[in-house]
């Protein structure tokens, strides 16, 4: 039966499928991608894309994506959206497909029939337990970009495939966390869930560059993305130091183990503010900013003299330094020095802050759900182009776009749209 599903699929001819973001704009405008995972790092990743000016089909599980009904929400005249689904759904379409359905199969291939990427995050060996392999797909469209994401990847030790994780297991896993936090503390647990976020950013410039690849060798390739690797991957030179050196890097709190300053340091008014000084001519400002004698003090700029007891007092005499200053005080000083330093914000500074309004960084869109405009992050990085990218809708209601797919991406005909919906292959209108 699964068979005949492929092949019907395959064979049918292959055209130029009409584009249902048709308000989309920016540098990725055309480029079509079927997002079927969950929660943050795959759905980010195709969400960029979509910002950017891609077509980006989200099929969502019976029942919606998990995002949907976790809180906070934004409540408004008894509808309500969770906020984060809110902010990061924008330019997407979204259909409802059940999988366990054949039906569901045959939708869910034609979409991808017609995609040039495929996106998802499942537990590895989901798919294959629904008869979806990379090797079904690639009969279907033998050119297709397949991006699968999980926490620890698709191939390697059996012991570790298949394990259930989250953002903080691959941040666990990774290393991450043991050198992020106090050495008098545990561990800390990366917020807002950057280890997603950065597997997003590698699963998208993965995904762009087996786009090109395919373009060029007619073919499609599968690309396997581990969170935990994505998150190893940005350590630095800190590989090859514990590798090498076998020095292994530990909690030292704000402190960079390198060179110093490069920390948070409290005001006379209880603010806080970053102040860095990396390199002998920035050191040397510093000094003189707060009257320091720089010949004194230049040998504990850097390791190992900055952690010697001396270079310790030298932190102890800029944190005394900067604790009888206010914020703004300190700022005006050591910015006349050409100091790099800055107020730590809270996110209602930066919302007040004339440089992000500048910059067009918070802007209003209506939120299909609620059906009225919210306030939110806008698009990064600005594309300086004719037809840069821009919010064109909020994020979608549960399977908002499923009639518009099936009948103009897919060409299905209206009375089998109603027996799909009626039999809840598909859901919604």
């Amino acid at each position: 039966m699964f068979e005949e599903l492929i092949s019907r699929v395959s064979s049918r001819p292959k055209k130029k499928a009409p584009l249902l973001a048709t308000s989309a704009s920016g540098p990725l405008s055309g480029l079509r991608i079927v997002s079927s995972g969950i929660l943050i790092a795959q759905p980010f990743a195709a969400y960029l894309a979509a910002l950017w000016g891609a077509e980006v089909i989200h099929v969502e599980r019976p029942g919606g994506d998990t995002y949907r009904y976790s809180p906070p929400f934004i409540e408004r005249g008894g509808r309500r959206v969770n906020t984060w689904w809110a902010q990061e759904r924008r330019n997407m379409l979204s259909i409802v497909i059940d999988l366990k359905k054949d039906k569901g199969k045959e939708v869910f291939l034609e979409l991808l029939r017609h995609a040039d990427i495929w996106m998802e995050s499942s537990m590895p060996g989901t798919y294959q337990k629904l008869g979806i392999t990379d090797e079904v797909v690639r009969k279907v469209n033998p050119e297709i970009v397949i991006v699968h994401i999980s926490g620890f990847g698709h191939f390697g030790d059996p012991g570790y495939l298949g394990l259930p994780a989250y953002d903080a297991i691959a941040a666990a896993y990774s290393g991450w966390m043991s050198i992020n936090g106090f050495p008098e503390s545990p561990p800390y647990k990366p917020y807002p869930y950057t280890g997603d976020y950065l597997t997003a950013l590698h699963a998208l410039s993965a995904a762009l560059a087996g786009y090109i690849y395919s373009k060029k060798a007619g073919e499609g390739i599968t690309i396997d993305v581990a969170q935990f690797e994505c998150i190893a991957n940005v350590f630095g030179g800190l590989w090859i130091q514990t590798a090498e050196l076998n020095d292994v890097p530990t909690r030292r709190g704000n402190k960079d183990i390198y060179f110093q300053p490069y920390d948070i340091f409290e005001t006379k008014d209880g603010q806080y503010v970053f102040v860095g000084a990396l390199g002998y001519d920035v050191f040397k400002r510093l000094c003189d900013a707060i009257q320091v004698d720089f010949e004194e003090w230049k040998d504990v700029h850097y390791a190992p003299g900055m952690h010697t007891d001396k270079g310790k007092q030298f932190d102890s005499i800029l944190r005394s330094w900067i604790k009888q200053r206010t914020a703004e005080e300190v700022l005006r000083t050591l910015r006349n020095y050409n100091v790099p330093c800055f107020k730590v914000y809270s996110l209602r500074d930066a919302l007040e802050d004339p440089h992000y309004k500048a910059r067009r960084d918070f802007i209003e869109w209506v939120d299909e759900t609620l059906g009225e405009k919210v306030r939110g992050w806008g698009i990064v990085p600005k594309f300086l182009m004719r037809n840069e990218p821009k919010i064109w809708r909020g994020s979608p209601r549960l399977g908002q776009d499923a009639v518009a797919i099936l009948s103009k991406l897919l060409e299905y005909p209206e009375s089998y749209i109603e027996k799909l919906l009626l039999e809840n292959v598909v859901c919604c209108r």
